[in-house]
Order: structure tokens, then sequence, then C-alpha cells
């Protein structure tokens, strides 16, 4: 009976935001729910990933992975890998509730891409490099994560916990191709934050990218990056055409390509 309340809460929280997740209070406590992603990528983006990775990497990866079917066909997939974690000390969200549309997580704070636009400067230089090393630890004890973006990554009490796993492409590669894919993508994203202008990030990443490396020191995943850069240089190269044009994306994957080039 409790779990249909819970279940009823969570549902009548959804119905008054049309996002995939909200957090909502239900007898005195917070939760996060989390509905069933409306449809799988579309074919374009999947083409480009799979081209992509077989350029860097000299392996193909099934369609059928690119496309999210595990996650377009029920929550299990996401809610197996948060269990999995959980088993391994991995700090992630307990399942409150799972259901074949969505889940009920228990809260585990504020997402840290909301609060780096409430940080100082003093904040964001010593809590981000903090996370890169918790990367590193994360990723030197054999796991990936497919979405390491600061958007799924929380604060509670100043502990951090990681959330969003419904991405299974890593299960088709080897594994520090993930964990490169997730370095890329944890930089990016702070690169990306509102706050952060164009000489921080130049000044920041790259003392990101050495905390990571002091707790990750696999030397594969630095080569991995250095094999992608021709081709990331090739696309900036393009990008940089249409720079005038794009207030903060183009300019910030630029930089990231230029710290990538000085990675040793």
């Amino acid at each position: 009976m409790a779990d249909t309340r819970l279940e009823a809460a969570a549902r009548a929280a959804l119905a008054t935001d049309p996002s995939r997740a909200r957090v909502f209070e239900y007898q005195g406590r917070r939760y996060a729910v989390k509905r069933l992603a409306a449809k799988p990528r579309h074919p374009v983006q999947n083409l480009l990933m799979r081209w992509l990775v077989k350029r860097i990497t000299g392996q193909s990866l099934p369609m059928q992975t690119l496309a999210l079917s595990a996650a377009s066909t029920s929550m299990d997939f996401e809610a197996n890998r948060l269990r999995s974690l959980a088993a391994a000390g991995v700090r992630v969200p307990n399942i409150a509730l799972l259901a074949t549309d969505l889940f009920v997580l228990e809260y585990c704070g504020a997402i840290v891409g909301t609060l780096l636009n409430t940080w100082t400067p003093e904040t964001w230089r010593r809590e981000l490099p903090r996370l890169a090393t918790e990367l590193g630890e994360f990723h030197r004890a054999g796991h990936w994560h497919g979405g390491a973006q600061i958007k799924n990554i929380t604060l509670q009490d100043g502990v951090s916990y990681r959330i969003d796993f419904e991405e299974n492409f890593g299960e088709a590669l080897p594994l520090p191709v993930a964990q490169a894919a997730d370095l890329v993508l944890f930089l990016n994203s702070i690169s990306l934050s509102g706050p952060i202008d164009a000489d921080e990030a130049r000044s920041l990443l790259p003392l990101l990218i050495e905390h990571y490396f002091a707790a990750n020191p696999n030397p594969e995943i630095s080569n991995i990056i250095r094999r992608a850069l021709p081709l990331m240089k090739r696309l900036a190269a393009f990008a940089r055409l249409f720079g005038r044009w794009s207030n903060k994306g183009i300019p910030r994957v630029l930089i990231l390509v230029d710290v990538f080039s000085g990675l040793r």
C-alpha cells in the first residue's frame, strides 16, 4: 500500500511538468522521480556516434546499443546499473520504487550544474578539482558513467552522488574508451557552465585534467584522447567558421581541443 501511495505521489509530481525528472515530497521526505524516455536517439545521431567510435577505436558499435533500446522499453537497465554500482560502493541514490515507465529515487542533493551558478570562483576552484579527482577514482575502480556531466552529479552535505545511468553504449566499448568519453563530457560540461568564462576555462581545465590523472594514472585514456585529436582538430577548424554565430558552445569546444593538445 505504501508503494502505491508513493507511486501516486510521483505520478502527480510528473503531471505538473513535462520534464522527465522532478523532485517532490512525500510524507515529509524528498524524492526524485524519473520517467521513461519518450523515444530513442535520432538515427542520424546514432550513425554519427558509430562513425566516430569506428574512426577512433576501429571498433563498430551495434546500432541497437546506440539507439538505447534497453532504456526505451523499461527502466530496468538504469535501475540495474544503480544497484550494481551501489553494491560496488559507489555513491548513487537508492531506488525507492521501480515501475515499467518510471522509478523513484531517494533525494541525494542539488545538481552541481545548478550549484555552480551560485558558487563564487573560490568555491568552484575548490569543488571542481575534487570532483575531477573523484571521477578519476571512480574510473580507477573499473567503472564508467556514460553521462559524467556536472548535471549528473549532486551534492548533499558536501558529499557527491552520481545520477543518470541510462546510457548503455559503454557496455559495447573497451573500458578506457568509455572512460575517456566520461572525461571529455565532464570537462566540456564545466567549460559550458554559465559563470565559467573563456579565460577561466583555459586555466581551470588543465588543473582538472591534472587532478583526474593523479587519481587515475591510466596512460590508455590519454592515448585515446591523443588518437582522437587529429579528427577533433579538423572538426574544430571547420567549427571556427561558425564561431561568430555561437556565443559559447563552439568557442568552448575549441578551448577544450586546445587543452587536450597539450596533454602529455
